[in-house]
């Protein structure tokens, strides 16, 4: 039997950490954890590298010279394997003691006094360089937290409610080879701890994805087709790099350059200014972008009563729902209906902020360059106006789909969904790529890995779709990326106090895994 005992879950999200404050001025630096044991950066801590944004006099780029590396290879063989350890069989260190007067524990007892810098160290009997599970079973009469070290380095932190009772703690696809180590340590209250479960994992290597060979939108735009079928060719073999810019500015690709020696392959813009009535002249920008070979996306946090966050707009989804088809009636006739008592104010104002959005890009499609379209990111996270519930924002959902491609013939979209729950998820027929944004919190581990398990938990929403990073601030190690089988479509880092740092995207940029602008063999 391949669980020993029962597993206490926390419901999975798509999400795996989720940005506060206001868009797209978000908050925080992220730093990157230990890279795993025999990992090899491709930058050092002790790298120098130019400060971003540094310019010559003459407005040129102080272009820094680093060359690009492979990732690293890792063995894989996989196989059934389910090892069951006693901790206080291990190695106690500090105040750490075995003790056996509390009951609930499995074995001869369990590890205590671990409060003062206790720690347990264990040596799995692995044979197989592969992806394993690895369960931590304990208990606490008070709220306490730890950490897991593989082999000395850093993996994940848990927290165990104090219950008294014992509870299961799991760490999924954790990449282990004969030899590895795995201590708990760092521990800021009591707690007992029984034994840990190490087991093979399974959903790592079964995942397969075969995202649909047509765009949804009818009659798609040769642009849109010919990038669609650029990414399909790509899937599984490379990430595009990506990075989120400021309303009307190039800035934060300069700096990218200025840290890499080299430009993102996606420029992703924002169509927030634009549904609050400013000509931001960011559509003339991404135009310039797509003239130089690069590929244009454009977020929408959609601007309402003066925010795009719930708490502070009075504007409210529900009340704008209606059975009325109004995604093809022209303004004119929308606005009369209106009037008349025929359908809620609220559809009237979501009507015009489709219509004030479209002409910017249809500019786009006019100068021939399709559009990696993600409408209305981070559904569930119940930040945003859209987000109140998942049967109204599926309503609108399928309303801007349709008054964009049946009222205004914006035919050049590719469509982005960034919903993060499978309720949420409108249905493979009104969606092109699934796309999660990836936050963590400040100093989390986990920070700057491949992201595997939300990629796998998105497949588990759809494997008929490409699956993308749409917003980060630590971008995916191409190492971890190798090593995990998890090579998204795009991954792209967000702006202001989110945007990646220097470091991180040297090591992102400079990888034969990741394709930057001057690499793109997308011709339009």
């Amino acid at each position: 039997m391949k669980r020993i005992f029962a597993l206490l879950l926390c419901g999975i999200l798509l999400l795996e950490g989720c940005a506060g404050g206001e868009k797209p001025s978000v908050s925080a630096d992220l730093p990157s954890e230990t890279l795993p044991s025999g990992t090899v950066a491709l930058i050092t801590e002790d790298t120098t590298l130019p400060p971003p944004s540094e310019t010559l006099p003459s407005g040129e780029i102080t272009v820094p010279s680093l060359s690009e590396t492979d990732p690293l290879e890792f063995e894989i063989d996989a196989g059934e394997y389910s090892e069951l350890i006693e901790l206080e069989t291990g190695f106690l260190a500090s105040n750490a003691a075995a003790g056996s007067s509390e009951s609930g524990h499995s074995g001869s007892g369990y590890v205590e006094n671990l409060s003062g810098g206790g720690s347990v160290l264990v040596e799995p009997a692995i044979t197989r360089s592969q992806h394993y599970d690895i369960t931590v079973r304990a208990a606490s009469d008070a709220e306490v937290s730890g950490s897991l070290y593989v082999s000395g380095s850093l993996w994940g932190r848990f927290t165990l409610a104090g219950t008294g009772d014992y509870e299961a703690v799991m760490f999924t696809n954790v990449y282990l080879t004969p030899g590895a180590q795995l201590m708990l340590a760092d521990f800021s209250g009591e707690a007992r701890l029984d034994c840990v479960l190490v087991e093979n994992s399974e959903d790592i290597y079964s995942v397969e994805l075969t995202p649909s060979a047509e765009l949804i939108t009818p009659d798609p735009d040769p642009s849109a087709v010919k990038l669609y079928e650029y990414l399909l060719s790509e899937s599984g073999r490379h990430v595009l790099s990506g990075q989120q810019v400021e309303e009307g500015s190039d800035r934060l690709l300069d700096d990218v350059m200025a840290a890499t020696g080299r430009y993102p392959a996606i420029r992703f813009g924002d169509l927030m200014g634009y549904s609050a009535g400013e000509d931001t002249g960011d559509a003339e920008l991404a135009i310039e972008w797509a003239n130089r070979g690069g590929i244009v996306g454009y977020s929408w946090y959609w601007t309402l009563n003066g925010s795009c966050y719930q708490a502070r707009t009075s504007f409210d989804l529900e009340n704008a729902v209606t059975e009325t088809d109004v995604a093809t009636m022209d303004a004119d006739t929308v606005a009369m209906r209106a009037q008349n008592g025929e359908i809620p104010l609220e559809t009237l104002a979501l009507i015009a902020g489709i219509d004030a959005v479209a002409p910017q890009l249809k500019k786009l499609k006019d100068a021939g360059a399709a559009v990696l379209f993600r409408l209305l990111p981070e559904a569930a996270s119940g930040q945003f106006w859209w987000s109140r519930s998942a049967e109204s924002y599926l309503w609108l959902y399928e309303l801007i789909f349709d008054r964009m491609t049946l009222y205004h013939g914006l035919n050049n979209l590719i469509w982005v969904w960034n919903g993060q729950d499978a309720a949420f998820y409108p249905g493979d027929d009104l969606c092109d790529i699934v796309s999660l944004d990836l936050y963590y919190p400040d100093g989390s581990p986990e920070a700057g890995r491949s992201g595997v398990n939300s990629f796998i938990s998105a497949a588990g929403v759809t494997k008929n779709k490409l699956m993308a990073i749409s917003e980060c601030s630590v971008l995916p190690r191409p190492d971890e990326m190798s090593r995990d089988g998890c090579f998204w479509s795009f991954a792209a880092a967000w702006s202001g106090e989110y945007a990646a740092d220097a470091l991180d995207r040297a090591r992102f940029y400079n990888s034969t895994a990741v394709i930057t602008l001057d690499e793109l063999e997308y011709n339009r």
